[in-house]
């Protein structure tokens, strides 16, 4: 197994890579910075309510591809 590290400052950059390396079927790991993950007073709420129904018991199973495409609509 062969490790390659590399730093891209551009976010659609990124995007691309991480195409490429999906159709050849390449496992990659993206480490960002934590400053990076900044969440509006929208998404928080969101979390706070999932994460209520979750310890009341009201959530249900997602689908990984499902909980997949919403981490893609936040981190693209």
């Amino acid at each position: 197994m062969t490790t390659i590290t590399a730093t891209v400052s551009k976010k659609k950059d990124v995007k691309l890579i991480k195409e490429i390396l999906e159709r050849f079927g390449i496992n990659y790991t993206i480490e960002e910075p934590a400053e990076d993950y900044v969440f509006s007073e929208t998404q928080m709420a969101d979390f706070e309510r999932t994460q209520q129904d979750f310890f009341a018991g009201k959530t249900s199973v997602r689908d990984w591809e499902d909980i997949k495409k919403g981490l893609n609509r936040v981190y693209p």
